[in-house]
């Protein structure tokens, strides 16, 4: 195991819930046979898709498994395991949020405004994101606010809606998806006005968090999303529309199917191992100070 991937557990470690020796045993068990059927899982549709037997997308491949099913350390233990990735998606301005994890391709998906209801799910992006996403619009409507000072917004809109014409908003992107830019755009503040009042907000908000932070939020036209990054101090590094079903940020490729098996199974020798060796159920350090 590498030794970054060592440090990180131990910073994940010292903020979970302390637990009995056998009560921590008994999650990290029930933690591995989890991570198993979730490697297997990843595993058995790489192999489904290179054969032909499944969706060369790999829509094919959507598994849920409510928290309810596991024991509530096991949740703690699985949390603090998983960690945070960079993604994180709100639905229906708070009814339902999904971040992904530190395996690629599950995803913890939180429901109700308290997040009442918490599942996992194994997916390149959850359905209920997609379902949400397919709303809309099947064209740009009229622009809106046409006051003396847009120029450039009727053009914009055109572009968009000829870039809808020729996109596939059936399936996935694997890579990139085709945008109309508008930060090197000589725009007015009314051109802006103009674009935002005609597309919209839709009930899709999404962010990429790292050195930057991406937004990506649906428009109320379907596959059109208003995209934008932004540096540490709040400025527009780029803002544009994009266009597609779901933005490939967001979706992870059929090709990390390979990497979340390989992660689920790393986690997986890591903890077998602290369990030989007890630093995982063992004996607390007290008691075997006490034995000597």
């Amino acid at each position: 195991m590498s030794e970054n991937l060592t440090l990180d557990h131990a910073r994940r470690w010292a903020a979970m819930p302390k637990m009995a020796p056998e009560v921590e045993k008994r999650a990290a068990l029930e933690a591995i046979g989890f991570l198993r059927d979730v490697a297997e899982r990843l595993e058995q549709e790489t192999a489904a898709i290179r054969e032909g037997r499944a969706p060369a997308d790999g829509s094919g491949l959507h598994a849920v498994w409510d928290f309810s099913a596991f024991a509530p350390e096991t949740i703690d233990f699985l949390i603090a395991l998983l960690g945070e990735g960079e993604v994180r998606i709100t639905l229906c301005g708070g009814e339902s949020k999904t971040g992904d994890t530190l395996v690629p391709g599950l995803w913890r998906v939180q429901t109700g405004r308290s997040g009442e209801n918490n599942s996992f799910v194994l997916a390149r992006i959850p359905r209920a994101v997609e379902h949400f996403a397919d709303r809309g619009l099947d064209r740009v409507p009229k622009l809106v606010n046409p006051d003396r000072d847009v120029f450039a917004a009727t053009a914009i809109l055109a572009e968009i809606n000829e870039l809808l014409e020729k996109s596939d908003l059936r399936t996935l992107p694997e890579s990139t998806a085709p945008m109309v830019e508008l930060s090197r755009q000589p725009l007015t503040p009314g051109d802006l006005t103009a674009l935002y009042s005609t597309l919209g907000t839709g009930d899709v908000d999404a962010a990429l968090l790292g050195f930057a932070r991406s937004t990506m939020t649906s428009t109320t036209v379907r596959g059109v999303w208003h995209s934008r990054i932004i540096n540490n101090v709040g400025k527009n590094l780029l803002e544009a529309y994009v266009v597609a079903k779901i933005p490939p940020e967001l979706p992870i490729s059929v090709e990390e199917f390979a990497d979340g098996a390989a992660k689920c199974r790393e986690f997986i020798e890591w903890l077998e191992a602290d369990i030989e060796r007890g630093a995982i159920g063992g004996e607390p350090l007290a008691a075997k100070k006490e034995a000597q």
